[in-house]
Order: structure tokens, then sequence, then C-alpha cells
């Protein structure tokens, strides 16, 4: 396999164009902006660009001043220039100063620094991370594109310490790369739940329908006996969330009773919409009877074995925790309890602060297995094995798109609500009100209504509250300040305010340190079991649906196209970080500007078949002549909803980027993708990390995040042997050609 290659990005700069010209007459690459109407850019203007420069996974960018204000025009033209679509804010400014007798950087003395599981060598966790620096030192036009994590690692074991103190030690504090976990539709589902019972949203199914109960079992858990009022629901009569959890596969529903009432499951060349014939957007889920099709999950060949290699080492087993010998506690001077916050702000001695103390928690058999018990019971769950059923309903007024071979569909999923919540906590709870309340009873009991009859001990200042600060990474600032002012020692504007502006806030916190003797005071509170309090003050959770919805995509197929299934044989062949994202950047060939590790692919959600010889279960008033033959069948590829196809016009030079860079990340995993278009490149508002009314959807301020599809063209490369014929090479330039032509990047920037 030959596309390996030395990550670190090497860019000749052209000879000066006079004897007289220096290093510094040569404008960085920084100031090659795009085609623009010419303008005159102050520093003001490039501070402006550093510090509103937001170029992590869902990070902000805390700032002194929003933008310059050293002169109006001049802030006004950084806005002008950062709103442009034509303006690259991702790039890399920062240069790391070579000692001049220092040694040659080279592919074969490199070090590698951090890294993602993607394997792309350059990483860095902000735009401040990346630098250009000189391979040879002496030699002022050969620039290389490197991280600070690489030339720290480097520097260290080359003995080159002293002309880049500053950067060694921003490097030093570099965060390391962490997978960003999607915002979950945990808060969504609670906060609808909620609105359901005060029936603000969403509609009760029909008495007639919850009777009717084929297709469920009465031990399932979506039986409708099994639900309070107002459960079960009415498919699509309220908002669900969209699911962006990875699920690994063999946690995947084995089965799906799929809910189709309009026949779109039965897709043709010539109609794609079943009964509903065409997209009928205001399609009623009541108006016609529902038409069930149980379905099984069909892993490929390769997950297959896979999954039975689990079963086998007995994976899937819920591991339980083993009881100690002795019971663990929070021990304080041999007493169990904890310590209560002192009142105030006040620091420095204090009086000794009370430590409640309190009887253990009540030991419920249930809780541990010991040595030689046997094991419990597999539960249903995401967290204990592979979920049994889910439901999916599909309608004609969810339709999504149309493709040569297939149909997308936003669907509703039913799944088990262990499957994404864990069970609610019965573990024992003291209530901290009632323990105050009970703590300030015997403080008076024992010290007077005014303290009168406290003790000595009690009184003296003999503890200490300290306020310690955590400083993880330093902050950087700036400072704008004119050449003659700066000649002058002038570093402050006319107002007396410094013209700092800070381009990363850091990373520090503080947190309350305590030394010193307490005073314990025994509570009489007793433990309560959450689920059935017995004060006041803790509320039992309120009754919720054994089942939960969410939103995802289905893709249908026509009879004899062999493209949805072997998408989702590639979707099962996908490396792992594949669907992960990542925090921080990358830069690769031939990429010079960094672009975020987002996800490349949408999760994949399971590849759903007919069961054989399978009885479609009609709802009553249902043609039955009609469905004694029960025809083609559409299989189902179920995945995440990642957004709609990009509008190229539409997007920034950063966004073309980074949309652009799937297509480089996708050939550097060893695929490629057959079907380089923008209806294959999708785009939805970020970051992901935060419920979707909080993301940013303003066109001057916004992070998209874009994710490629379409893969039943795709394949892996393996060898030079094993590529069937195919042309690696030519297929993977041929891609990155036609993905350039499309964004106006390379060649055709």
């Amino acid at each position: 396999m030959s596309m390996a290659v030395d990550q670190d990005i090497s860019l000749e700069s052209p000879a000066p164009i006079d004897a007289k010209s220096t290093e510094e007459d040569t404008p960085p690459p920084m100031f090659n902006f795009p085609k623009e109407p010419p303008r005159t850019f102050t520093a003001a203007d490039l501070i402006a660009i550093l510090a509103l420069y937001n170029g992590g996974f869902g990070n902000t960018t805390d700032k002194k001043h929003s933008l310059p204000t050293q002169e109006e025009a001049s802030s006004d033209d950084a806005l002008a220039f950062l709103s442009g679509r034509s303006t690259r804010k991702r790039m890399i400014f920062r240069s790391w100063p070579r000692s001049p007798t220092g040694k040659p950087i080279t592919p074969e003395n490199t070090i590698k620094g951090k890294q993602t599981p993607n394997g792309i060598q350059l990483w860095g966790a902000t735009i401040f991370d990346f630098y250009r620096v000189r391979r040879l030192p002496d030699v002022p036009n050969l620039s290389t594109i490197t991280t600070g994590s690489k030339l720290m690692r480097w520097m260290k074991a080359n003995n080159e310490l002293e002309y880049a103190r500053d950067e060694i030690e921003w490097a030093e504090h570099e965060e390391d790369p962490k997978v960003i976990e999607p915002h979950g539709p945990h808060a969504f589902v609670e906060a609808q739940e909620a609105k359901i019972r005060a029936g603000e949203t969403g509609k009760s199914m029909p008495l007639m329908e919850q009777t009717n109960d084929k297709g469920k079992s009465r031990s399932s858990v979506f039986d409708p006996s099994n639900y309070s009022s107002p459960w079960p629901l009415i498919p699509f009569s309220y908002e669900t969330e969209c699911l962006q959890t990875l699920i690994p596969l063999h946690h995947l529903p084995k089965k799906i009773t799929v809910h189709d009432p309009w026949n779109l499951l039965a897709v043709t060349s010539r109609n794609r919409y079943g009964r509903a014939m065409t997209t009928d957007k205001q399609a009623d889920w009541t108006s016609t009877p529902d038409r069930i099709h149980i379905y099984k999950l069909q892993p490929s060949p390769a997950a297959r074995s896979h999954l039975l290699e689990r079963r086998l080492k007995g994976m899937d087993v819920p591991k339980m925790p083993v009881a100690p010998v002795d019971d663990v506690k929070e021990e304080t001077g041999g007493l169990l309890g904890y310590l209560i916050k002192p009142t105030g702000d006040v620091l420095g001695p204090i009086q000794p602060p009370i430590f409640a103390v309190h009887d253990p928690p009540p030991r419920r058999l249930v809780d541990v297995i010991r040595p030689g018990d046997p094991e419990p019971t597999k539960a249903e769950g995401l967290g204990n094995g592979p979920i049994e059923e889910a439901h999916l309903y599909i309608s004609p007024a969810h339709s999504i798109g149309e493709g040569n071979h297939s149909v997308v569909y936003q669907a509703e999923w039913e799944l088990p609500r262990s499957a994404l919540f864990p069970p609610p906590s019965n573990d024992p709870v003291m209530c901290e009100k009632c323990v105050e309340a009970d703590v300030k009873r015997v403080l008076i009991e024992a010290d007077g209504e005014n303290g009168e009859k406290m003790e000595a001990r009690w009184r003296e200042k003999s503890a200490k509250l300290s306020k310690v600060l955590e400083v993880g990474r330093p902050a950087r600032s700036f400072s704008i300040i004119e050449q003659e002012d700066f000649e002058n020692g002038i570093t402050k504007a006319e107002d007396g305010d410094p013209r700092v502006f800070v381009a990363d806030p850091g990373k520090m916190e503080y947190r309350l340190e305590f030394e010193g003797p307490v005073r314990p005071i025994r509570t009489a509170v007793a433990w309560q079991d959450p689920l059935h309090p017995t004060c006041e003050h803790i509320t039992p959770p309120p009754p919720v649906p054994p089942t939960v919805k969410v939103r995802v995509v289905a893709k249908l197929s026509i009879q004899g196209d062999g493209h949805l299934e072997q998408e989702a044989t590639n979707y099962q062949d996908f490396d792992r970080h594949m669907f992960e994202h990542w925090s921080g950047l990358n830069v690769m060939p031939p990429m010079h500007d960094p672009f975020p590790v987002g996800a490349l692919v949408p999760q994949f959600y399971g590849y759903y078949v007919p069961e054989e010889e399978e009885d479609v279960e009609m709802g009553e008033g249902d043609d039955t002549a009609s469905t004694k033959e029960r025809g083609y069948l559409s299989p189902i590829l179920l995945m995440e909803d990642c957004g709609r196809p990009v509008q190229v016009s539409d997007l920034s030079i950063d966004e073309k980027n980074e949309a652009g860079s799937l297509i480089y990340r996708f050939h550097h995993a060893g695929w490629t993708h057959g079907s380089v278009y923008a209806r294959n490149i999708l785009a939805q508002h970020g970051p992901l990390n935060v419920p979707p009314m909080e993301r940013v959807y303003e066109k001057k301020k916004r992070g998209l995040s874009f994710r490629l599809i379409d893969f039943g063209r795709s394949y892996k490369y393996v060898d030079e042997e094993k590529v069937s014929g195919r042309h690696w090479d030519s297929d993977r330039m041929s891609e990155e050609m036609t993905m350039e032509k499309l964004f106006g990047l390379g060649l055709y920037s």
C-alpha cells in the first residue's frame, strides 16, 4: 500500500526577487488571501481574526474585546473581512524559532506527536498548536507545516531548548485528543415527556388501535398494557430528537417490527411510494390501517463472525461488582458522613466546619455478588447486551430523498427505554436539607439559641479555607501596538485600556481546599428510597413509558439492486474512528489549512431484512385479498440523520476545506467513495455536542458539521493484489480532482 507519507508538509517559497529582499519582506502564507476586491487590512484586522477564531469542536472564545477598538474603520473592515465567505479563519500563523546551529529535521529523525486513531500525524488541540518551522535552520525559504507536540518532542530529543522556550511551554500544556460525544437525546426526551403528561403535545393512540396488539407479545415492553395514560401515542404526533449516539453492532436490535400503513416497503422502479403513490406531506397516520412486517438484523459475514467470537468469549455477560471484605467508607476521623460547606465566601482562618455524621446506608443483597455466587440473568439494554426488539414507523409525509435505486425517509425508531436510559436508581439517599435542619436543631440544643453556650474550641478559628487555582493551560493573548508607539514605550490606548486581546483563554479552574479540625454532629435523619421518599424535599421520578422514540433515517431500495446491501457491508467494515467525533484539528497533504476532526460517516443502526415466510399483519379494515401475496419488500438500512446536501455556493472557504477534507480522510482510511457529488456530502448546524436549540444558525457565526454518505459503490484498499481489478490510485486521484473542482480547491481555487 503506497499511502504512507511523511505527514510534515513542506512548502518551498520562491527566492526573493532582488538580493536586498529579506525573509521579513516576503509576505507569509497567511496573507495570501483568496480573490477579494482590493482592500487594505491593518494589524487590528489580523488580531480580530485570531481573537474571533473558534477552531475546536464546541469551543468558545473568551475575549476582553470582541473586536479591536483602536480605529472604528479598522473594526468595520475586520468585521466585513471575517464575515466574507472567502475569508480563511483556519490558518497556520505561528512560527517555531530554530537555533541557527540546530540539526536538520528529516523524515528519518522525525518524532510522532499527539494523534487520534485516524492515523493522521498532524493533530493540534487548537489553531495555536500548528506551526511553520524551518527544517534547515539556515534555509529560510523552506517552510514545513507541523505541530507543537511533534516539535516539542523533537527539540527535547535533540537538546534544542533555548530558542523556543515559550513554544515548548505552550506545547507541554496542550490537551490530549479526546472523543467528543454528540449531544444525547435524553434531555429532549424527558422534556417532551413532561409536555406529553401536561397535554401540550402528542396524541394518544385510539383505543381500537391499542387493543389491536398483533405483533406484540404480552411479555414485550411494547404491549399497550405496559403504558400509562396518555401513552402510547400516534406516530409522528410530536417532535422526536435525532439519535446521534454510536451503538456498537452487538447492541443493535435483533428484530424490528416495521409499521408501514402505505406499503412503502414495496419499492419498485415505477413507484417508490407504495400505496401513497407520491410523497404526501399531509399523510395522516390514522387515515389508513396499519400494516406490520417483522424484520431481522442481518450482519455481514465478517460482522457475523465477529459477533460469534464475542458470544464465545462471553463478552455480553454483564460484569457485576464483587463485594470487598470490608465496607468502603468515606472516613474523617473514623466517622462516616460528609462536610457541610461553610456559608459565605470567607477565606482564610475559619471556625471548624460541621461534619454531619450518619449511619452507613442499608445493605441491599442484590447490590453485589460474592465470589462463587451464580451470575445474574442478562438484562436488556444498551449497557448489558443486544436489544431484543424495536419498532420502526415510516410515512410518506417524511420522505427526504430519492435516488436512482433508493428512497430515503426520516423514520421514528422506538426502542426499549433501557436501551438509552439507565434504570432509575434505587440506591438509598440522604436528604441534605433534612440533615441541615436536624444539625441546626442539635446546635441550638448544644450551643444555645445565639451560641452563648458554645465551647471555646468551636469558637476558635483553628481551620483554614483556601482557594486554589489549577492551571491546565496558560492563556494566550495579543497586543495591538503601532510601531511608533512601541518604540516610544506606549502600550496602552488613550483611555488607559491595555490593547490586549485574549485569543485563547486557556484552561483554569478554582477549587476550595480545607484543612484543620471539624466539628462532628450526629444526625438522626434516616436513609430513604428515592423511588418512594418519605420527605417533601425528594421528588420521586414521574411515570414514564417503557419505550422511547428517536429520529433516524431509513433507506430503502428497489428489487434487484445490490447497492444497499453493499453499503451496509461497508458500514460494518468501517473503522470505529470514522464514526467518532474527536477534539482538535488535523492537517494532512495536500491541504495546508487545519480542519476539525468530526465523524466521517453517519452512525450505523443496522441492516434489516424481512423474515422468511412472514405473514403480513393487517389493521382492521385492510384489503386482505391484496396482501395474500406479499411480493417484494425492501431491506432497510438505518442510520443517523446528518442533515441535507451541501449548497456549495453558500459555503465559506473554511467550510469548503472541511467538506473537502472528508474525501482526503476517506482515502487516508483506505477507502474510495465511488460517487463524489454534492448530494452525497451532508451538512448540519453544530456544534453537535450541544442541544439543537443551542446550535449556531447565524451564517456569520455558524459552525457546520459535514458527513459523507452513500457507500454502495465504495471499496476498501487491501493491497495491490486484492483490489479486484480496480485501479486504486487512479480512482483516488479522480475523486480528489472531482472534489476539488466541486469546492473550488487545489488546482481549481
